[in-house]
């Protein structure tokens, strides 16, 4: 009996939850709770960056003002990150600890990503990171109707 096709949230839904426990698996060995890893990867992909944009992607990921100020505070007393003039960015050691738990990652996903078709993944990645390249504006837009003709 074959699965039903699945509308695009839900298999984004039931994909991000499957890949999400070797996620967490590796953040628990490395004693890292998953928003200091966002904190990282988001620093160790984009270099400095404001610190109101790191709290707003630790927003999306049920993190309120309170948590982001502790969890900041943490990073930046751990020697990971330093925040110059609300610009956050990763210390020498923020930089290697990125390094070492992104090596981690990588591997595992390879492993997991071996299981499919390399030019699939490849596909579905591009497409993820488009969505994540738009600007909500124009996603509301599209959404609702609203979008200019």
């Amino acid at each position: 009996m074959n699965a039903p096709r699945l509308p695009f949230g839900t298999a984004m839904a039931l994909a991000e939850r499957n890949l999400r426990g070797p996620l967490i698996r590796i953040l628990t060995e490395e004693d890292l709770e998953p928003g200091a890893w966002f904190t990282l990867n988001a620093l160790g992909l984009r270099g400095g960056t404001p610190k109101t944009t790191v709290k707003e992607l630790l927003f999306t990921s049920g993190y309120d003002d309170p948590s982001v100020d502790a969890l900041l505070a943490r990073l930046a007393a751990d020697g990971l990150i330093e925040d110059g003039d609300e610009q956050l960015s990763l210390t020498s050691a923020g930089a290697e600890r990125y390094a070492s738990v992104t090596d981690r990652i990588g591997t595992v996903t390879g492993r997991v990503f071996s299981l499919f078709d390399a030019t699939r993944v490849e596909t579905a990645r591009t497409l993820l990171q488009q969505i994540a390249e738009t600007d909500q504006a124009t996603i509301d837009a599209a959404a609702f109707e609203d979008a200019p003709a």
